[in-house]
């Protein structure tokens, strides 16, 4: 049984995906087939694209269903909406229903080593739950098209996210985990494109984790046999990190990668049986604090 540490779910209809649908019901449908235990599902806050799935809303949805666990997210601007966030974020821990938090440097303006982030990290630690940050590539909220004219849903004259691209790098992220020592934390997407300093961080940070979720849109020109090979060998190369094998685990980012696609690219390793099955459950189980 597999363990998706890392899905979103949406109620749209979905364009140049490999999939028209993210829904609950689409995504139940899929873990019958792939024999997926558990799907954690993303809250999700994005000013700049003026979207998003809230905390409310995400509960509502999985509310009753054992299936599915949630990471709750926030607003981390400065000011009255992260006090609101926080507060929020308190509530569905003391109830139990929170899995984790997820937090989006670069897609939000903010450093994750602020000191007014902090809050986060301490109900992090108080409450024993994971935090996640989206690491690596930032992905525009406008076609091509679109910017290359100058039209910006966003509202600003140019783009925010060409410009705070480098807020979702590993190392700005690294700085934490020293402070935090007890908090669990996943640098999701394998911090793909930086993968040598994803591995930089992991080696000297041991409560670092990471997911092979979101390498690559699943059904179109980028998803390509020699994409799977390069991908193949990033992810060994995590695997060979010391305690690499207990922290590499399975996300799909769901509906950017497909659960056949991830399926393969963990049956393609090089690794042992034992190994597969840390990245495919363990991993995942320990991290959140279930039985394996």
């Amino acid at each position: 049984m597999i363990i998706d540490i890392h899905a979103h779910t949406s109620s749209k209809t979905l364009w140049g995906l490999h999939t028209p649908t993210a829904d609950l019901a689409t995504i139940e449908k899929l873990m019958d087939k792939h024999d997926v235990s558990l799907v954690v599902l993303m809250a999700t806050y994005f000013p700049f694209k003026k979207s998003g799935t809230s905390n409310a809303r995400l509960a509502e949805l999985i509310q009753g269903n054992p299936r599915f666990k949630m990471f709750g997210s926030l607003d981390c601007s400065e000011g009255e909406n992260l006090d609101e966030g926080l507060s929020d974020l308190r509530a569905r821990a003391q109830t139990g229903s929170l899995a984790g938090i997820k937090l989006y440097p670069g897609y939000q303006d903010f450093h994750p080593a602020l000191p007014r982030v902090h809050g986060v990290y301490r109900l992090a630690e108080e409450f024993g739950l994971p935090v996640m940050f989206h690491t690596g590539e930032l992905h525009h909220c406008c076609p091509r098209k679109e910017r290359q004219e100058g039209h910006f849903r966003c509202g600003y004259p140019s783009c925010q996210i060409d410009k705070l691209g480098d807020l979702a790098r590993p190392r700005n992220m690294a700085i934490v985990t020293a402070c935090f020592p007890e908090v669990k934390f996943v640098f999701s997407h394998l911090g793909n494109p930086y993968f040598e300093e994803m591995r930089q961080v992991m080696s000297t940070c041991p409560n670092v984790y990471t997911d092979i979720s979101g390498q690559f849109l699943s059904g179109t020109a980028e998803d390509t046999p020699e994409e799977h090979v390069l991908l193949k060998h990033e992810i060994e190369a995590f695997l060979a990190l010391p305690n690499g094998a207990d922290r590499v685990m399975f996300g799909t980012d769901f509906p950017i990668q497909s659960y056949e696609d991830t399926i393969a690219l963990v049956g393609s390793l090089d690794c042992s049986i034992e190994t597969e099955t840390k990245i495919l459950r363990k991993n995942a189980a320990k991290l959140l604090g279930l039985d394996s």
